[in-house]
């Protein structure tokens, strides 16, 4: 009788520098299976099981214990109850035979590793399963090899499925036996490089072997395709045609799972068959002389992507962020930035905002414009120098494309030089969309915030709060939210029971809220480790949907799950570094002084450990344990902890020497660096937080001049008289001279940088001078000037006080890069302004008590309040009012108006003290036992035209008491 599958199941080829690969298609994989595929095999009914991810070390000796993790999806119409077995194999060859029930592939060519039940999985859901293995190679194995790791769902045929021809899948080459094995895994360098000249570059260099490397060399390549090849072994090399190497370096010595970012010095040319004018590929090869033997020669190139090489602009969209929806028809900002990443001045350009259905937009110079777009608004940038950015707030209306006429979420973009009227180095980066926004009449729940405990006890009581938003432009109706302890790094909304990675702790409601209102939920229950955690010492994590029934139609669907954040489950303790200073220089050859906060998170005591201090020139530090150190870092000293009970904290203060990492250059901007339990000598319930990071510092002789502080008032009659109070200190470590500081208004944030010239957005208020200031001291001067506009601004750009100290460089300082501040948003123009400055009322008052506040109004705006306007004083459940539309009532289920009184006429300046009776009152949707807070709102309804309407509110930061 023949099988009822073939011998020969799914497969596919690995392609180098693959994580986990899905199939053989491109792309992600949701939690949910992929819709199509569910379609089509819903033509058969039935289940149908199917891998789509295999994720597991690079390399692994022989007999290795190592954890391997699959995702399989059940992409039929039908429930799998029944018990499916989950099969790992190494192979020969990059296709694999599926052993049926009584058959087995030759064991020259394929041996299974492990094996695990997948368990239930219903339609339409994935699953992972995590599970350790004991590499064994298939006979034949010599010492030293590389083995496709590979897997198949479903080998006895336990579920009979819609498609029996998909179960299998090969993640790609696995290196086995002992040694390194050398790949780069990321190249720094500029975005546009000038022909002929020097540039500085890097190359991320990681040893995914199992034994030390003893050094060899990386190069820097420019290539005219997207590929890299290893130069011949022997014999004169031939003359290269795609690709020419620009640079090189020695990578040092490597410990297994050790990576290093190797500084390189490249020369800017181009291969020859690299036509003139045409952006090029940079990329790096690990020990291209193949000096070191590895278990893999195939994988040390690596391409990072597309650098321009000659003399011209390169403009490029950075950033465009908007609204999270809108309502079609009306009018929505847009803030964009532009950068001039060539290495020529641009000259002005033209930049278009779009609503795209799709994250992409055409090209410039695209005719006509793909229906799936539709035009926003257009603006200009000025001219911008080589490495300038500018940044535009602009208004424009929210219409759909043609091609999308319903209610689905659109991407926003923006694209410059649409017209194609500057010639630029590279022209495949003038296009950006990938802000998504919803838009119509509907609402939109997202959980924008999670506060969960770092561990919490096996099985024992976990309590999480939730912040959901109601995003979207209607009112919502009640819904769930719900909290899980997963074993996957995310999470997403499921039809039916949710899948057996992720375990429910607990649900909640969530009321109504109206638009852009929020509600703060603590959600109680149990915490457990889900199903198939690989154990010991699990990686969790935890998270909320809302609404995860999707009971509620919403502008989007894809963004109710929360942030997740990582968790450990068990007992023990954690060691953490909660605190770390630095100064912000030091004497070469002297000594720095911190202060080092430890703190242990866990669940048990922890005993006696070690923190390690280092000096870096990256915000990262390798195990001292591992040998050699690297040369990017330096360890300066240590910190002795007593042993520490579950929740407490110790603060040490600490001076060490400061000494330079050996690959550090003079004056280079360093991070101290503390690692708690360095030596690793506890079993910590996590390990993936025991660094803190502080600085930049610099170990050098000099001053350094910094602008600690800009104050003024919050608003300013357009051309009139405007002074700003700028602190300058020296925080160097030599006396500075004297020097000149700028005061400004700033529409977006100020470049540092003594090579640029002030973005044109910065209007100038006026400028005095410095006295000498000496080591650590501060001055503060005030900066008199006018309330000057920026020529064709948008009056609805938000503006900022800024200063400039030292912008002629006349003092040489330590750095250069931080000589600017920007702090608090001013509006220039003519109105009042009313603010409320305090809410004073008696502290822990019981349900339905009685009391008396105190609201102070004052108005900051710059003409007089005529007439009078209300004040609302407000009991929430929030520490921030909600604040309602126009013309809409003050009072939600979250909070509740108790009380007001009238704010009589305001001169400019003046405030006005107002006593209003009130008592207790709970909001419909607090919880018993819920903090309630106590706030104002003044001018509800928007009846006075102010300067500014988003200061209106403030809230009392202690609660007035508890809902009952």
């Amino acid at each position: 009788m023949s099988r009822r599958t073939p011998p020969w199941r799914h497969s596919c080829l690995f392609i180098t520098g693959a994580l986990a690969l899905t199939g053989c298609s491109s792309g992600s994989t949701p939690e949910e299976a992929p819709p199509l595929e569910q379609q089509a095999s819903a033509l058969v009914p039935g289940p149908d099981l199917r891998i789509t991810e295999l994720t597991a070390p690079d390399s692994a000796k022989p007999g290795q214990p190592v954890t391997v993790t699959a995702k399989v999806c059940n992409t039929g119409d039908q429930a799998v109850y029944s018990s499916a077995m989950l099969e790992v194999y190494l192979s020969t060859t990059s296709t694999q035979q599926v052993p049926g029930p009584g058959t087995q592939p030759p064991p020259t060519q394929q041996l299974t590793q492990g094996q695990t039940d997948v368990g239930t999985v219903y339609a339409g859901q994935c699953v992972s399963r995590s599970f350790n293995i004991y590499v064994s190679p298939p006979s034949g194995f010599t010492g030293n090899g590389t083995y496709y790791l590979g897997a198949s769902v479903d080998t006895q045929n336990a579920v009979p499925e819609s498609d029996e021809t998909n179960n299998g899948f090969v993640k790609g080459l696995m290196g086995v036996g002992n040694r390194p094995d050398l790949v780069v895994t990321r190249v720094d360098a500029p975005p546009n490089l000038a022909p002929g000249q020097a540039f500085s570059a890097s190359a991320t260099v990681c040893n995914v072997g199992t034994e030390y490397s003893s050094g060899g060399s990386v190069e820097l390549y420019l290539s005219s395709v997207n590929g890299l090849a290893l130069p011949p072994l022997s014999g004169p090399p031939p003359v290269p045609v795609t690709q020419l190497m620009v640079g090189s370096a020695l990578m040092g010595s490597l410990e297994a799972g050790q990576c290093r970012a190797v500084p390189l010095t490249g020369y800017a040319q181009r291969p020859p068959s690299a036509p003139p004018g045409t952006p090029l590929y940079l990329g790096a090869i690990a020990d291209p002389s193949r000096s070191v033997t590895e278990l893999r020669e195939d994988n040390n190139t690596f391409v990072q992507g597309l650098v321009g090489v000659g003399n011209g602009p390169d403009l490029a969209i950075r950033s465009v962020t908007g609204p999270a929806s809108a309502r079609q028809g009306d009018s929505f900002p847009a803030t964009v930035t532009v950068c001039n990443e060539g290495t020529a001045s641009s000259p002005q350009a033209d930049v278009r905002v779009f609503l795209s259905t799709v994250p992409s937009l055409a090209a410039p110079g695209t005719q006509p414009r793909p229906l799936t777009e539709f035009p926003v608004t257009n603006f200009s940038v000025p001219a911008l120098v080589s490495g300038q950015c500018a940044t535009r707030t602009v208004q424009g209306p929210a219409n759909r494309p043609p091609a999308n006429p319903s209610e689905q979420p659109l991407y926003l973009g923006a694209i410059v030089d649409l017209p194609q009227g500057v010639v630029e180095l590279r022209e495949d980066n003038n296009t950006r969309a990938d802000t998504l926004m919803g838009m119509g009449a509907r609402p939109d729940l997202t959980v924008v915030s999670l506060d969960a405990p770092s561990n919490a006890p096996s099985y024992g009581t976990l309590a999480v709060s939730a912040k959901v938003c109601n995003v979207g432009t209607t009112r919502s109706t009640d819904v769930p939210v719900e909290v899980y302890v997963t074993n996957e790094p995310s999470l997403s909304v499921v039809s039916g029971p949710p899948p057996m990675s992720r375990m429910p702790v607990g649900t909640v409601n969530v009321p109504a809220l109206e638009p852009l209102e929020c509600v703060t939920r603590l959600v109680s229950g149990y915490s457990n480790v889900p199903g198939g955690t690989a154990m010991p010492n699990p990686v969790l994590y935890v998270g909320a949907i809302v609404d995860p029934m999707s009971s509620l139609q919403e502008l989007r669907e894809d963004n109710n799950v929360s942030p997740l954040s990582r968790i450990g489950l068990g007992y023990g303790p954690d060691l953490v570094v909660r605190t770390l200073t630095a100064p912000s220089s030091v004497k070469p050859g002297t000594s720095l002084s911190t202060d080092v906060k430890v703190c242990n998170e866990g669940t048990q005591p922890s005993s006696a450990s070690t923190v390690g201090l280092f000096l870096s020139t990256t915000a990262s530090v390798t195990s001292s344990m591992q040998y050699p150190p690297s040369p990017s870092q330096v360890m300066v000293g240590t910190v002795e902890v007593s042993s520490l009970s579950q929740g407490t904290c110790v603060l040490y203060p600490k001076t060490v020497y400061a000494a330079l990492p050996p690959a550090a250059t003079p004056t280079q901007p360093l991070y101290l660096v503390a690692v708690a339990d360095v030596n690793q000598q506890q079993l910590e319930l996590r390990e993936d937080n025991n660094t803190r990071v502080a600085g930049t510092l610099i170990v050098g002789n000099g001053p350094d001049l910094v602008v600690t502080d800009v104050t003024g008032p919050s608003s300013a009659i357009p051309g009139g008289p405007l002074t700003l109070n700028v602190k300058v200190c020296n925080v160097g470590t030599e006396p500075a001279g004297p020097s000149y500081v700028l005061g400004v208004l700033a529409m977006e944030e100020m470049q540092s940088n003594p090579y640029l010239p002030p973005a044109s957005s910065e209007s100038y208020v006026g400028m005095t001078s410095v006295s000498s200031l000496a080591v650590g001291q501060c001055v503060t001067t005030a900066v008199s000037g006018s309330a000057s506009t920026v020529p064709n601004a948008d009056p609805a750009s938000p503006r900022y006080l800024g200063a400039r100290v030292d912008m002629s460089n006349q003092v040489v300082e330590l750095r250069e890069d931080n000589n600017t501040r920007m702090t608090s948003r001013i509006v220039v123009g003519s109105g009042p302004d009313l603010v409320v400055r305090s809410v004073t009322a008696p502290p822990a008052l019981p349900q339905y008590g009685s009391f008396t506040a105190q609201v102070q109004v004052c108005n900051e705006g710059n003409v007089s309040m005529y007439g009078s306007v209300p004040v609302d004083l407000v009991i929430t459940t929030e520490t921030s009012l909600y604040t309602p539309g126009q013309g809409q009532p003050p009072f939600t289920q979250v909070q509740i108006p108790v009380g007001g009184a009238m704010v009589p006429a305001l001169s400019v300046g003046q405030c006005t003290t107002l006593s209003i009776q009130s008592s207790v009152v709970r909001p419909s949707a607090a919880t018993s036992g819920q903090s309630l807070y106590l706030g104002a709102l003044v001018d509800g309804p928007n009846s006075l035209l102010e300067l500014s309407e988003d200061n209106n509110t403030l809230t009392r930061a202690t609660p007035i008491g508890q809902a009952q």
